[in-house]
């Protein structure tokens, strides 16, 4: 009969976008919410009570007296470094949720900061560990062979309020690097590296930033993508984000719905059908978070890197900014 597995330990730092990850990580088997700290508490002790977690007002206080595996990252850039140092001085595993910065320099810094860790440090991208770009990833990697074209879009009616953090320039700096950045993951992972960005930029809603982009992207590969991204689309439209994807041997089609990869179809040049699966993420109790979260615990049972990576984190920031530079000078940025 084989030992009972000792349940993962971790800790949540930022309730209010942070209640997406608690109501993942209370879900999951083989792991134990522990600990939830927000400064503000709005909804915490009634989460609390919930969930049986212990709420905490203060994440420094909550790192020192409970004893934890991995903590959650889920305040906004500006917010994380003394924090994610004292996280990595006590040897825990990170999960720090998109932007991962507020600039390329900015990027960089934390990822110095969270290089020395002993433990798995993850990127919150939970696109990518969707099951169907999982398996168009795998398709790739295989049948279809090297992608040479992609046509993306990640345009939906929703923009963060004027004058929150979001569009902070220290902090969420625009929604192109707070949210388009998802995008960005999902296509240099299917795509690899990017190497060159041009972009045009939209001022439609009377933000101080750019709420829209158009973008062209080149890759070290030689292979080339466009998309299409921003708040600027109608809330009755749920079916994004979208993918087209043209390989060496065929063709795929990626569709999402409301902010998770959802079905795939794909055929090879010699096929006479397209074949298709089916793979909601939010089913049977699942959620968006799910299989990112099982990957990160699986991680720190092994000891392994994980997929979403520090240096994948910097990149789409460095994408994002090369976005932002780009529809402002109207010239091509290399990265």
């Amino acid at each position: 009969m084989s030992a009972a597995v000792e349940p993962i330990r971790i800790g949540v730092v930022g309730h209010r976008f942070g209640q997406h990850h608690v109501r993942t990580l209370a879900s999951l088997p083989d792991v134990r919410l522990v600990a939830v700290a927000d400064r503000r508490g709005e909804g915490l002790d009634a989460a609390a009570a919930q969930y049986h977690f212990t709420p905490y007002r203060d994440a420094g206080e909550m790192l020192e007296r409970e004893p934890l595996d991995a903590v959650s990252i889920c305040i906004s850039p500006k917010l994380r470094r003394a924090l994610l140092a004292a996280a990595v001085d006590k040897g825990l595993a990170l999960f720090i949720e998109k932007p991962w910065a507020s600039n390329a320099a900015h990027a960089r810094e934390l990822a110095e900061v969270v290089r020395p860790s002993r433990a798995p440090v993850m990127a919150g991208f939970s696109f990518r560990f969707h099951p169907a770009i999982v398996k168009l990833k795998g398709l790739l990697d295989g049948e279809l062979g090297q992608p040479r074209m992609l046509a993306g879009q990640y345009a939906f009616g929703w923009l963060p309020a004027a004058g929150g953090w979001a569009w902070e320039p220290d902090n969420g700096n625009g929604f192109i690097n707070e949210n388009s950045c998802h995008l960005f993951d999902a296509v240099c992972y299917l795509m690899g590296k990017p190497v060159r960005v041009f972009a045009e930029g939209g001022l439609f809603t009377g933000r101080a930033m750019e709420d829209a982009a158009t973008i062209t992207l080149r890759f070290e590969s030689g292979a080339i993508a466009a998309l299409t991204c921003g708040g600027v689309g109608a809330s009755a439209f749920v079916d994004f984000p979208r993918i087209d994807l043209f390989a060496e041997h065929g063709q795929a089609r990626l569709q999402g719905r409301q902010h998770m990869w959802e079905s795939l179809a794909w055929a090879r040049h010699d096929a006479p059908a397209t074949s298709q699966i089916m793979a909601p993420p939010e089913q049977l109790g699942a959620t968006r978070y799910t299989h990112a979260f099982k990957h990160f615990c699986q991680c720190i049972r092994d000891g392994a890197a994980p997929s979403a990576s520090v240096d994948d984190a910097v990149r789409s920031v460095d994408v994002a900014m090369a976005v932002v530079e780009s529809a402002r000078t109207r010239q091509p940025v290399c990265l």
